[in-house]
């Protein structure tokens, strides 16, 4: 017999931790089945802990299993196990007993016949003795516990109670005020499967002062036993508790169909139906005694699943089933949920898609979902897991939550997320399903690169340079749909700048890295073909720096031209003016827009900005200059476009004014022409777009002609139309104005700060709102057909992926429009959008065209922008 030991920790967090659909926690990898107890050999004992010795009122020892610490203050009465009343406000003057060792074995045998007591699982277990018994160990501490753990102790489940959280600090390495509990199967056959031996660890120090007898700790001890069991955490009505809030809605079935609840606040359901399995549990209200009890349908069917008895599935109904995307691929790590539309909370059962091979196989979009009431109306849906962890990866719905139909498809013009069919099974009767994301394979494809922050896109449409959320390097290649990691000859990662920018054909990137051993990055050339970097030119001998999330650099790197001649950027001068920051004053110093020469490395500062004495207090500040005179000053200033040959560049002044160089020429286009937040150029320079204000209101994004010095004003997004018109916490929108009123009102025009362009300024992405007006909105300009919010945009072209993973972020336009990168404001993915294809609706027929040029021809000759089944979405 091979003994082995199976499992890591798995931890029931205060706060977060990993969420799990329901299923097995580990899986014996030759079988491909659950690693299980025997039940056959009957009840699995149980061995309980001791505890510090402590001594009560009468001088008498007692084993504790919760320790109030000396010198610890209580803004409460508190209650000792002993009868003792500690008055609020007062200093411990030694530890005292809260909990005693026999009150903690009395809700582990609670929690053990909660388990034992399923009638249709043959699992049971029982406490038989203590680990002093088995070991001579009298209390598993700090000191001793790698005696418990890592060791073969015997068969059967060992409890240790963790008196003062000294064992989660000490030998697992987290803090005891954010775990509350862990336990695994720690030993098992490994011919067989068979467990032998499971621990669970009890956090004693995080008992709320109010639960005298344990009561509300209760809930982790029964969750923690599950873990023991081999069960998994679960998603079925706990979120609707745990996480529901008017910033973050939960819902009972898929978000905005009819008969479904939008749960906002903890107190919108009954603690009765959360789930003991769920992985959070709050020990601080009654919500943690409730989940101590087997109650739940989730719970009841997934210990039954491991250890049926011979009437369960005779008894009860199935649905089985797999789970596609649109293309028919399976797909694991979504949760799928039965709900009995007539007992809605006590009768739900959830199951992981894929949870049976744990992407041990490839992809797998199986699951089964046992213990349904013969007779029963029961709705099937799709639902995203909302924290991350084990057995199974959870995963992104790639489209929409939904409902399971009689006329499933993943065609969104037939298959509404809403349409549901009731599922009703006999006893033993089992429903065989399929379920497709919805989404269609032609038109624009819309596909999340998840953990991948992008931060350039190649005009050219098909290389992207990025990094992940871990901070690996990457070039993404759109045409094979590959990552390449990235890392310099020297072993350096090369993306370590917030921004960076390739050339037109992808085959050069400006970048920062280090190339010396001072800690402080500059600027460099990567040859992409080669890999050969080269560094370039720092004006103050990389010697002042800037602290950003990437660490100490001494440029900023901005854009780089389609040929790969010239970068754009700042260099950082000091305070005084010379040309090197004094050691230790690294950080008093000014950035200044800098071009450099990418094939001889050289840097020049930009012309008609000057450093100046600040205003007020020492230090310098930046001067913009029109010759000899000052236009105005700003704290900074930088290049951060160029146009595609290189004639044009704008920048930005102290992050929200704007100004350019034409030909070498600087252009105040914040004084001339209310230029404000961003600018994209077109390829021949000649035109800059910009957000823009006059008379200090937004007036939307105006188009610079440089060689005729004038502007034409090509609009905004629409007020309540596309974006809520939010000032001092009131929507207007919703007292009645429209978007006409509200600008006659003086509210302006909504401002878009403009992201990037296509070649000639034909197309544009923008940015419009804040998390304070309601959030950001993605935006979209087609010149012909006018501006559209990103939701508008994709719901018109039936892009189903977009609904649950919107846009507000397109900020890497290919050369021509069609291929698009994006991202959402504050999360670490980016899109690749392909829009070569698009739809319109002409006199009630779809017709795909080239986008956008054809789309936009079309929609000047009368057709309608998008496909006839989603033109009013």
């Amino acid at each position: 017999m091979k003994f082995s030991k199976i499992a890591a920790a798995l931890t029931l967090a205060t706060i977060s931790t990993g969420a799990l659909a329901g299923g097995p926690l580990y899986i014996h990898e030759p079988t491909m089945q659950p690693y299980k107890w025997d039940t056959s050999k009957g009840s699995i004992p149980v061995w309980t802990d001791g505890g510090q010795l402590i001594k009560d009122k009468d001088g008498n020892d007692v084993e504790t299993f919760t320790v109030l610490e000396k010198g610890t203050v209580f803004n409460v009465d508190v209650t000792l196990a002993d009868g003792t009343v500690i008055p609020a406000n007062t200093e411990l003057d030694r530890d005292y007993t809260f909990l005693t060792i026999e009150q903690a074995n009395k809700v582990t045998a609670n929690a053990v016949k909660e388990w034992s007591d399923v009638e249709t699982s043959t699992f049971e277990m029982s406490v038989q003795g203590t680990i002093f018994e088995k070991t001579g160990i009298a209390d598993v501490t700090a000191e001793n516990v790698d005696q418990i753990y890592g060791v073969e102790n015997g068969y059967g489940f060992w409890v240790n109670y963790d008196t003062d959280g000294g064992i989660l600090e000490n030998y697992f390495g987290v803090p005891r005020s954010a775990v509350l509990g862990i336990a695994f199967p720690e030993w098992a056959d490994e011919e067989t499967g068979e467990i032998i031996e499971a621990t669970a660890l009890m956090n004693g120090w995080y008992v709320d002062i109010n639960d005298t007898d344990g009561t509300q700790v209760g809930g982790v001890f029964t969750h923690e036993f599950g873990h023991a069991i081999n069960m998994s955490h679960s998603q079925a009505n706990g979120h609707l508790v745990y996480m529901s809030a008017s910033y973050s809605p939960q819902y009972d079935g898929v978000p905005g169909c009819a008969g479904v609840t939008e749960f906002t606040s903890s107190s919108m359901l009954d603690f009765s139906a959360i789930e003991t399995m769920f992985p959070f549990i709050n020990v601080r209200s009654t919500a943690g005694s409730n989940q101590h009890t087997i109650n739940v349908k989730d719970d009841i069917v997934n210990i039954s699943d491991l250890y049926p008895t011979e009437e369960y599935k005779a008894k009860f109904g199935s649905i089985q089933g797999k789970l596609f995307t649109k293309e028919g691929v399976e797909y694991s790590g979504i949760n799928l949920i039965a709900r009995n539309l007539d007992n809605p909370y006590e009768d739900v059962i959830s199951q992981q898609s894929g949870n049976m091979t744990q992407g041990r196989i490839g992809p797998d979009g199986s699951f089964t979902i046992n213990g349904l009431t013969p007779g029963a109306r029961y709705a099937l849906y799709t639902q995203e897991i909302n924290a991350g962890g084990y057995p199974t990866q959870q995963t992104n719905i790639l489209s929409e939550a939904e409902y399971w139909n009689d006329n499933e498809s993943a065609n969104p013009g037939i298959d509404n997320a809403c349409a549901m069919t009731e599922i009703v099974v006999s006893a033993g009767e089992t429903k065989q399903v399929e379920m497709f994301f919805n989404g269609y394979q032609d038109g624009i494809q819309y596909t999340p690169l998840i953990s991948a922050f992008v931060m350039d896109h190649a005009k050219n449409g098909k290389k992207a340079l990025g990094t992940t959320s871990s901070g690996i390097p990457f070039l993404y290649d759109s045409a094979t749909n590959s990552f390449d990691t990235l890392v310099s000859p020297d072993g350096y990662a090369l993306l370590s700048s917030t921004s960076t920018a390739m050339n037109k054909t992808a085959t050069k990137a400006a970048i920062t890295a280090h190339f010396n051993d001072n800690g402080v990055m500059q600027g460099g050339v990567w040859d992409i073909n080669s890999g050969k970097v080269s560094m370039l030119e720092d004006l103050t001998g990389n010697s002042c720096s800037l602290s950003s999330q990437q660490g100490q650099s001494s440029h900023s790197i901005w854009d780089m031209d389609d040929d790969g001649k010239l970068i754009v950027g700042t260099t950082r001068f000091p305070y005084d003016g010379s040309n090197r920051c004094a050691e230790g004053e690294a950080a008093r110093s000014v950035g200044m827009p800098t071009v450099w020469d990418a094939n001889t490395g050289k840097a020049s500062v930009l012309p008609g900005t000057q450093m100046v004495d600040r205003t007020y207090g020492s230090g310098k500040e930046i001067a913009i200059m029109n010759g000899d005179e000052q236009i105005r000053r700003t704290a900074w200033a930088r290049a951060d476009r160029i146009s595609g040959n290189g004639e044009t560049i704008t920048g930005s002044t102290n992050g929200f004014t704007q100004i350019a160089w034409v030909n070498g020429k600087l252009v105040d286009t914040y004084t001339e022409f209310g230029a404000i937040d961003n600018s994209v150029i077109s390829e021949n320079g000649r035109y800059v777009a910009f957000g823009a204000i006059e008379n200090r209101r937004p007036a939307g994004v105006k188009v610079w002609d440089t060689v005729t010095n004038t502007t034409q004003k090509i609009g905004s997004l629409r007020w309540c139309d596309n974006i809520p018109a939010i000032s001092f916490w009131t929507n207007y929108c919703d007292l009645g104005y429209s978007h006409e009123e509200l600008v006659e009102l003086g509210f302006g025009l909504p401002s878009v700060m403009v992201l990037d362009a296509n070649e000639d300024l034909s197309m544009i992405t923008g940015r419009a709102g804040s998390p304070l007006s309601g959030g950001f909105v993605g935006a979209i300009y087609l010149k012909g057909i006018g501006w559209m919010s990103s939701a508008e945009f994709f719901a018109k072209q039936g892009v189903t992926e977009a609904k649950g993973l919107l846009t507000d972020n397109m900020f890497g336009l290919s050369a021509d429009g069609s291929e698009i990168m994006a991202g959402i404001a504050g999360a670490v993915l980016s899109i690749e959008i392909d829009a070569n294809k698009a739809f319109v609706c002409d006199n009630g027929r779809d017709r795909e065209l080239s986008f956008p040029k054809q789309v936009v021809d079309a929609v000047s000759a009368g057709a309608e922008f998008g496909r006839c089944a989603h033109i009013n979405d």
